[in-house]
């Protein structure tokens, strides 16, 4: 390679890692943690007594956290088609790839729960149960998400054409809002939680990212406090419905849910300064996140029966096992796992570029 040719290269990773956004991995971080405390503090909630102070404490922590789903759907909106700014799109490519990506992995989790379920006592052998709950995304209780993510990719590139060719992306963004929130209020029917249409204008806020990352980054530091604190009061109220069993809960959780999407986008920005010499880690972490989400449930089952197996009747003590247990056993073995997958995809690039040179 001539000196020239070396420095075309070199101008070239400068401008991808420039265009990089490193936000996004430590949005990843946060919401990664948030969704498997979530699923912790839920015993807490379930079994303290209704309006003590530890119930009331878990509720808060609970809800505070809750805007894992909508967190998620925001990130793949906006990696599913940053890269597109710079090269065609092409559609069933586009669908290949990412449908690959998440795919493999559920279908292998699906199985293992299956297997897992089967041997603790939950379920029996049905072939046809097994093929109904992986289409339904019901064989455990948070693959739910990955019903959604399919039927985002599926019509992702019709929200992208639409939010690319137009001039008027907020108004787009507000009807999206307006068709989220009515649909999460109104469309009910056993599994409606997986409709997309509950959750689209996340997904076309993170569309909307990709083609405004300037203006978007500009709203975010510009109304910081007006961030920060729409999402401690919508935080606060949706705690406060949920502990009422309010019925306009749904309308709290999706004000709840978009006031989320700034405010940890915001913290993630505040991160990716504050934390930069630790990227190399939330990086991995960020990689690992897909991992970690399908994971940690199993973790948590298993000690749940382990609990109460050995009499642990403390929710207290329930809380600190699971904590000290769950967390850091799915976080470890991700990480370990993507770090030797990162490994071997390397040393197989090597070889690709020994060969070629």
């Amino acid at each position: 390679m001539n000196l020239s040719a070396e420095m075309s290269e070199f101008i070239e990773v400068g401008k991808k890692n420039k265009d990089k956004l490193y936000e996004l991995d430590y949005v990843r971080f946060i919401a990664c943690l948030a969704v498997m405390i979530v699923h912790i503090t839920a015993t807490g909630i379930t079994d303290y007594i209704h309006g003590s102070f530890p119930h009331l404490v878990m509720l808060l922590i609970n809800r505070s956290l809750k805007f894992t789903t909508p967190i998620f759907i925001f990130l793949s909106g906006v990696t599913s088609f940053y890269s597109y700014r710079q090269k065609e799109f092409k559609y069933f490519s586009f669908l290949k790839r990412r449908l690959t990506k998440v795919l493999v992995a559920y279908l292998l989790w699906c199985v293992i729960y299956y297997r897992a379920y089967i041997k603790i006592g939950y379920y029996t052998w049905d072939i046809n149960f097994f093929i109904t709950r992986v289409f339904q995304g019901t064989m455990s209780y948070h693959l739910y998400f990955v019903i959604i993510i399919v039927q985002m990719y599926v019509v992702g590139p019709l929200l992208y054409y639409i939010l690319r060719n137009t001039d008027k992306k907020v108004t787009v963004l507000i009807v999206a809002a307006v068709i989220t929130l009515l649909s999460a209020e109104f469309i009910r029917y056993e599994l409606s939680d997986r409709l997309f249409l509950k959750y689209v204008v996340f997904y076309m806020l993170g569309i909307y990212v990709t083609l405004e990352r300037a203006l978007f980054l500009s709203f975010v530091k510009r109304h910081k406090i007006h961030v920060v604190a729409g999402y401690l009061i919508t935080g606060l109220a949706y705690t406060v419905v949920s502990y009422y069993d309010m019925s306009i809960s749904t309308y709290v959780w999706f004000f709840f849910s978009a006031s989320s999407v700034f405010f940890v986008y915001y913290v993630g920005l505040v991160m990716k300064e504050v934390f930069s010499k630790y990227y190399s880690f939330i990086k991995l972490f960020g990689q690992s996140s897909y991992y970690i989400y399908l994971m940690h449930p199993l973790v948590l089952t298993v000690m749940i029966l382990y609990a109460e197996n050995n009499g642990i009747l403390s929710v207290t003590k329930r809380l600190i096992l699971y904590s000290a247990t769950v967390m850091p056993v799915t976080i470890i073995s991700c990480l370990l796992f993507t770090a030797a997958r990162n490994n071997i995809k390397k040393k197989k690039r090597a070889k690709i570029a020994e060969a070629a040179s």
